[in-house]
């Protein structure tokens, strides 16, 4: 891939996101190789076990939300960032314990392709469109997908 870093704003996120009410911030990776999309299925015994997602996760205090891609990244598929290719819309989801969540995500260059999932995931698909309304996602995530397959073909 030929496209430059995408860089972060996360100043202007974090206050958007709090003049919004938001309580926590989340990020999803969608891993972009060979023109497919990288997803993770959850574990059946983990909320929403056997659904397919985008990796990712929570960003902690104190943590960047490309530090933040960099580690969830690593600690769900065993991959490297290499570069951030861009940002695409997300959703606000809610849970017992974060009120207010909302999910950014972004479009990412790994520099292996070797994957070795956590014990949150139990498989992987590489999907394009004409494999994306196949996976057991849910609804939001199902456009997070077409979203980041869109954004890679601009590549």
């Amino acid at each position: 891939m030929t496209a430059k870093p995408y860089l972060i704003d996360d100043k202007k996120i974090r206050h958007q996101a709090k003049a919004d009410g938001i309580t926590h911030l989340s990020t999803g990776i969608a891993v972009v190789y060979k023109g497919k999309i990288l997803a993770v299925r959850r574990a059946k015994d983990d909320y929403l076990g056997g659904s397919y997602e985008l990796p990712g996760g929570g960003v902690d205090d104190g943590e960047t939300l490309a530090d933040s891609i960099a580690r969830e990244l690593f600690e769900e598929t065993g991959l490297r960032l290499n570069r951030i290719l861009g940002m695409f819309p997300g959703f606000e989801y809610s849970t017992p314990a974060k009120p207010r969540v909302r999910q950014f995500n972004f479009l990412v260059e790994t520099s292996n392709h070797k994957i070795r999932l956590s014990a949150e995931h139990d498989d992987f698909a590489l999907f394009n469109s004409a494999t994306a309304d196949s996976l057991n996602t849910t609804g939001p995530m199902k456009q997070c997908f077409k979203q980041a397959l869109a954004m890679a073909k601009q590549l």
